[in-house]
């Protein structure tokens, strides 16, 4: 523990003190006059403070000895600022915040007794006695548990201890601490050194009653049983108790100094008393108070801060300039062993503004994402774990649902329409190539045909097609127009088939995918569906479902393997095709008003050049194929709300970093959770088709961990 260490020496002139500072920053050794006004203060201060409690005394009103304390501290303050000083100052400066630890050696009684804890010097200060900065005796390492607490009650004659130990005794049913109690008859010497050599050790001991200044004892104590009991008459059991871990004495009593000294000594790291005699009401209050900061986690440093505090603000008149905590060399930081579910619980409770504020933003992100799915960053992320998920399907051998191939036949202007031996039609697809197709295509064994084309304009060879499919009779003849959501030229009702192909028996459904439009050469990519598709969709005609329906928001599982679910045909094999439906639609670029094209999602574009395309793009009458085998499987991916996942993985960030106080152990449950989530966020998208966002939720529980220091 690093410390400023202020070492306070006799000389042989009454009004000069040595001085010797030993920091982090280096040693100073320098001497400093002792102002003769400093003891005046002291003594009229005192005398004013033993007035005001003194029955006995005239009135002497609290806010004279509040007065009378400030002009006490203001002289302090004043000594500190002469140039004797200026070592101090700007090592103080130097590094602000470090306790201050203070020693005084040699007889030096005024230095002693005067309220060095009350400066105000922004940083922890403490008294310094008993073994040096050495290792101290080994301790007895015990696992996290309850504060283990000795009471020791003094003579209650004239004392009304009950409140003090009514605290203790109701933090005992409370399960907050282990507390033995040495009571009247019990509260001997003989009961006191068999509890101190008690080998389960204990971390406090807490002593009530009266208690008197005797330097060359130890100071001594009354027990319960009426005798007094000096403390070097305890030395050896405080030394044994202090290898046991006993770490903090608390004397609820007056005049402890020498008491408290004589337990650092010993080997006690911690003490803490009153210099003088002090009314019941303020010790108890003292104890009372610190008791539960440290319950509640403070270090004891921390904690006596804020009981100086509280004696000042409603504490008897002047006893904070009374109180003073001991120290020894070795002294570590303390704080109770608490257990772990409750230090877990205060550091949850202790929570930082950051954490809240970042969780808050990311959820804020997630929520944004969520209103907006098509945003670019969803759109890719979404697209990345599509492809990470056929990875994993591939690993593990889990390839997808099956059902009977869907064939699609892609016309095109250098292979299909010179199989089918017609003439191209600048701009688009010619009315004779799709008749040749109905043709070639047995009516019995592929009753649904499917033609994702728009027949909305007049063109050559229209009545050729409308006389085939009224030859025919086929169960069913599909083609597609253009929902107002399209956002291609001619978009809505107008593009519905014409009057002489309806009139024929030609069905019109909504080519809509779901997905929004794009207004380039290629469509977006088609993963989120915005919104449903359903029995008035081209592909829900193609589907052979009752009921068709893929809901909005949900993903097309692009990870599964499509090869064997869609079959891309040539026009040598119609007349022996035999299947529940054929999609006919292009290769997506021969109609001149808009390319038939999507951008490809990352999990297909293996499969595409197999399919006879580009691996980055994928033709309309293919997606409507997916569309229509997903409806007949009812397979699609169902994601998880981004803004509930995220707000999940901050909570769980904030819970370890509340269980974990040290940011590097907190790397490992980091990693460990990112590996255990992957794999099962990907299982989940596979076995049960729900998708869990990973990215923004790690990216959450890694800031709202990472985020606290404390």
């Amino acid at each position: 523990m690093h410390t400023l260490d202020l070492t306070l020496q006799a000389t042989d002139r009454a009004d000069q003190l040595s001085v010797f500072l030993i920091s982090p920053a280096g040693t100073e050794a320098f001497s400093v006059q002792i102002p003769q006004e400093l003891s005046q203060h002291h003594q009229a201060w005192l005398r004013r403070f033993l007035a005001h409690h003194d029955p006995a005394c005239p009135a002497v009103p609290a806010a004279v000895v509040h007065d009378y304390g400030s002009r006490l501290s203001a002289a302090m303050t004043a000594w500190l600022q002469q140039s004797d000083w200026e070592p101090l100052r700007r090592t103080l400066a130097q590094l602000p915040g470090l306790p201050l630890r203070l020693r005084c050696n040699g007889p030096l009684p005024l230095i002693e007794r005067l309220p060095w804890e009350a400066l105000a010097l922004e940083r922890p200060i403490w008294r310094l006695d008993g073994p040096g900065p050495k290792a101290a005796a080994p301790s007895r390492r015990r696992g996290a548990r309850c504060p283990r607490l000795l009471l020791l009650v003094g003579q209650e004659l004239d004392l009304d201890l009950s409140a003090d130990i009514a605290v203790l005794e109701r933090l005992q049913r409370q399960g907050r601490i282990e507390l033995v109690s040495l009571r009247a008859g019990r509260s001997c010497l003989k009961g006191l050194r068999q509890a101190l050599r008690d080998p389960q050790g204990w971390d406090g001991l807490v002593f009530l009653g009266h208690s008197a200044g005797d330097p060359e004892g130890g100071g001594r104590l009354q027990l319960g049983d009426g005798s007094w009991l000096g403390g070097r008459d305890l030395a050896q059991e405080f030394q044994d108790a202090g290898a046991h871990g006993l770490s903090l004495v608390l004397l609820n009593s007056c005049s402890g100094m020498d008491l408290a000294r004589c337990c650092t000594s010993a080997g006690i790291p911690w003490a803490l008393c009153f210099r003088e005699a002090v009314p019941t009401q303020a010790a108890s209050l003292a104890f009372s108070r610190l008791l539960e900061e440290m319950e509640q986690g403070l270090g004891f440093a921390e904690a006596l801060q804020q009981v100086r505090l509280t004696l000042a603000e409603s504490g008897p008149a002047g006893c904070h300039l009374l109180l003073s905590a001991m120290g020894s060399g070795s002294a570590e930081p303390l704080q109770l062993p608490l257990s772990r579910r409750r230090q877990f619980r205060l550091r949850l409770a202790a929570s930082t503004p950051a954490q809240a504020i970042a969780a808050a933003v990311l959820i804020s992100l997630g929520s944004a994402a969520e209103l907006l799915p098509a945003n670019p960053i969803s759109t890719y992320l979404l697209d990345r774990r599509l492809y990470v998920q056929r990875l994993w399907r591939q690993a593990t051998g889990q390839g997808g649902p099956t059902r009977p191939a869907l064939p699609v036949l892609l016309l095109d202007e250098h292979r299909s329409y010179p199989a089918l031996g017609v003439e191209a039609t600048p701009g688009r697809v010619a009315r004779l190539a799709l008749a040749e197709v109905l043709e070639r295509t047995p009516v019995t064994t592929v009753p649904v045909v499917g033609l994702d084309v728009v027949l909305d304009q007049p063109a050559a060879h229209t009545a050729e097609l409308a006389a085939v499919i009224q030859r025919q009779q086929r169960a069913q003849v599909v083609a597609g127009w253009l929902g107002p959501g399209a956002g291609a030229r001619g978009a809505g009702l107008n593009s519905k088939p014409l009057q002489i192909l309806r009139q024929a028996g030609l069905e019109a459904r909504d080519l809509g995918v779901g997905t929004p439009a794009g207004s380039g050469p290629l469509q977006p990519l088609p993963l989120r569906l915005l919104w449903p598709v359903d029995r008035r969709n081209f592909a829900a005609a193609l589907s052979g479902v009752a009921d068709p329906r893929l809901p909005a928001d949900v993903v097309i599982d692009w990870s599964i393997d499509w090869q064997p679910l869609i079959r891309v045909i040539t026009v040598d094999e119609l007349p022996s095709l035999r299947a529940e439906a054929l999609v006919v639609g292009t290769d997506g670029t021969i109609d001149a008003d808009q390319h038939d094209l999507f951008s490809a999602p990352g999990a297909i574009r293996s499969v595409l050049p197999q399919w006879g395309g580009s691996s980055d793009a994928i033709p309309g009458a293919l997606v409507q194929a997916v569309l229509a085998q997903s409806l007949a499987m009812r397979h699609w991916l169902k994601p998880l709300s981004l803004p509930a996942v995220t707000a999940l993985a901050a909570g769980l960030g904030v819970l370890l970093a509340a269980a974990q106080s040290r940011r590097r152990r907190r790397w490992p449950w980091l990693i460990v959770f990112a590996l255990i989530s992957l794999p099962l966020n990907l299982q989940l998208g596979t076995a049960q088709l729900l998708l869990v966002p990973i990215v923004l939720p790690l990216a959450a529980l890694s800031t709202t961990s990472l985020l606290r220091r404390d």
